[in-house]
């Protein structure tokens, strides 16, 4: 058990930090955990089931075809099933991803980036935004179909390529309903499943050293926010969320993973959010919660063009061929069950700074980098 004392050594607790359970409930928890780490069951499936699994597979390929689809399903999902806080908050980051993608066509940027440029950055975009939706949509529909039949059918998980990690939480789930727990287990496998099959390859990494991304980063365009209103009778929305800075690390990504939950889930925001995403719909113009600031058409030098994404790019098809379990050494979970607590995550006058900044920039005329000598 060298694993589990070397992991407890690493535990220690932050003030803005707070355990979702338990110490004894902890500790049988990660013992299930290193369980299955270590004795993996093997995979034997009986006809029906592999129907079921055939059935989950279609319906994920129906919805995971671009921005717009993914994150109608998450919100769909959550309206369903409400103890799943995580599918909501799919749902908003889902939304910032199309964001991101829609403003490399936008008044405020594109000018700034090149053709090519544009094209790897949205890509890295897009394929982030689908592998997390296959690897976590099918545990939602195991779910939903678990809960109808009230019988657990997360043995299926490895069928569908789904880590180990997942079926001890997801077992404890059904047993405890504890969604913060479940929240925080998801958030650390969506980040450890893309660093395994995107952030780590060699050509993910080189966008993270091109001026296009440290502009991006330095500009202020990695915001991931959450539009509310302190009050209904408000006009406007103002802006919570997250400034990502180190969007590299995958321990810095979990980080704000479980500050966003926070954010979202807050007393201050949860009504207000919810209510935005089920009445404003999602076509990734940053006209959808700024409409005084941002425009799906061309409208002049007054108002930011802000594209949707079907007008801006369009679908990818994506294989998944390979699987690979992020989850090989215990030390990798570490810390997981702990969230994230934020007392203030209003982000409205950076954010509106930052557009400001920009604005003008866009007035100057584009640096011009000359190229590279061949050798």
């Amino acid at each position: 058990m060298y694993g589990m004392a070397k992991l407890f050594n690493l535990q220690q607790k932050k003030t803005n930090e707070a355990s979702s359970i338990s110490e004894d409930v902890r500790h049988k928890l990660y013992n299930d955990l290193y369980e299955t780490l270590t004795h993996p069951s093997p995979i034997i499936t009986n006809q029906n089931e592999r129907k079921l699994i055939r059935y989950i597979q279609r319906e994920t390929e129906k919805h995971n075809v671009n921005n717009i689809t993914r994150t109608k399903a998450y919100l769909q999902f959550f309206n369903r099933h409400k103890e799943i806080h995580w599918a909501l908050l799919a749902h908003m980051v889902s939304r910032n991803g199309g964001y991101n993608m829609t403003d490399l066509k936008s008044s405020l940027i594109g000018r700034f980036l090149a053709d090519k440029e544009k094209e790897k950055l949205f890509h890295f975009l897009e394929r982030a935004n689908a592998l997390i939706f296959q690897d976590a949509y099918p545990q939602l529909l195991l779910y939903e179909i678990s809960k109808r039949e009230n019988t657990s059918l997360f043995h299926l998980l490895p069928a569908l390529r789904i880590t180990k990690f997942m079926i001890p939480v997801w077992e404890h789930f059904l047993l405890s309903s504890n969604s913060q727990l479940l929240t925080l287990a998801l958030i650390t496998n969506e980040q450890q499943y893309v660093e395994k099959h995107l952030i780590n390859f060699t050509i993910t990494k080189k966008i993270f050293k091109t001026f296009t991304y440290v502009m991006q980063e330095k500009l202020g365009l990695t915001h991931v926010i959450f539009p509310y209103k302190r009050y209904p009778f408000l006009r406007n929305y103002s802006l919570a969320g997250i400034e990502v800075r180190d969007f590299s690390s995958v321990q810095e990504r979990i980080k704000i993973g479980k500050q966003l939950y926070s954010i979202l889930f807050s007393k201050l925001c949860f009504d207000s959010i919810v209510h935005f995403a089920n009445h404003v719909s999602h076509t990734a113009s940053r006209s959808d919660y700024w409409p005084h600031f941002f425009s799906k058409q061309l409208k002049g030098n007054r108002i930011i063009y802000s594209p949707s994404l079907l007008d801006a790019w369009d679908n990818v098809s994506h294989h998944f061929s390979h699987h690979l379990d992020w989850f090989t050494d215990i030390t990798l979970i570490k810390g997981f069950e702990r969230g994230m607590i934020v007392e203030n995550g209003d982000l409205t006058k950076e954010v509106k700074h930052d557009l400001h900044m920009l604005a003008t920039l866009g007035k100057l005329t584009p640096i011009q980098f000359p190229e590279k000598k061949k050798r």
